[in-house]
């Protein structure tokens, strides 16, 4: 297996990245993860431009423009003979600074990874997965969960506690107590023929299949919203689902101790996975 490290293909085993490397030290990265489809990557320039965006809040200077890191992804994907992939891309404040203040003029590291997907297994989106509520709340004012960083110790926690309770995903409500999203994915629910989400403004990732989907919905004339609303309402909600770039469109069949709807997946959700594996096949990247 190979990787892409500054810009060089090596194999992976020749990776080496600095003990002073602020990522490694202290959490100081940010990263993306997305799909591809036949070879190629599906929705990429909304990534790199989500992570330049998330580089430029946070001070991190990219060391190689979005058009050298698709070239990149690219070579690695050919190098790895992989057709549907997981990428990742973390790129790393890199060395220098003094604990945390951050120094001038560092050169940042930019690690990419290219490995066969594991796919979700196929019986969940037919039968839904199940979700709890977190004990645990999201910050209205923290300045970094709109972005993606490797600071991944609370998901990771998260993620036990759901396995805990035998679930497959956590929900997390703000500290307003609003619906804010699962460990690794947005989540949206259906009531009436209608969508929502939860507004940005609960300190939530903007996530790349979170605007895929509401741009579904409103090419489908599906009406969508983004707003506030608690646990309650989504509990009673007719259909619910989540979506990350790598499961794309999960149905969710139970929340803690409460069905979910009549049907799994319900019709509104089962319209868009058909919709978005529709997108995939016209952007030229599936085989669906």
């Amino acid at each position: 297996m190979f990787i892409s490290l500054n810009g060089k293909i090596i194999p992976d085993t020749d990776g080496s990245i600095s003990t002073g490397d602020r990522g490694f030290l202290y959490g100081d990265a940010i990263f993306e993860t997305l799909r591809t489809y036949n070879g190629k990557p599906f929705k990429l320039a909304e990534h790199l431009e989500r992570m330049c965006c998330s580089a430029e809040r946070l001070k991190i200077i990219p060391a190689y423009t979005n058009a050298e890191i698709s070239e990149s992804i690219t070579k690695l994907l050919e190098k790895n003979s992989v057709q549907d992939a997981y990428v990742r891309i973390t790129l790393s404040r890199g060395e220098g600074g003094s604990a945390l203040q951050i120094g001038d003029n560092l050169k940042s590291t930019m690690l990419i990874q290219a490995k066969s997907l594991t796919p979700y297994d196929e019986k969940l989106y037919n039968k839904g997965m199940s979700l709890i509520v977190s004990r645990h709340r999201r910050s209205t004012t923290s300045p970094i969960y709109s972005h993606k960083t490797t600071n991944l110790l609370t998901s990771i926690l998260l993620k036990e506690e759901a396995k805990g309770k035998s679930a497959h995903d956590s929900i997390v409500l703000n500290t307003d107590g609003y619906v804010a999203e699962c460990i690794v994915s947005n989540i949206f629910m259906v009531t009436d023929e209608s969508i929502a989400t939860p507004s940005l403004d609960t300190n939530i990732l903007p996530g790349i299949t979170r605007s895929t989907v509401l741009d579904i919905c409103q090419n489908s004339g599906i009406p969508a919203t983004e707003e506030c609303f608690n646990i309650e309402t989504l509990i009673k909600a007719e259909e619910v689902f989540i979506t990350n770039s790598l499961m794309e469109i999960m149905p969710v069949s139970k929340i803690e101790d409460n069905k979910i709807g009549t049907e799994v997946p319900g019709e509104i959700t089962r319209q868009l996975m058909s919709a978005y594996k529709n997108l995939i096949k016209e952007s030229g990247n599936g085989r669906i």
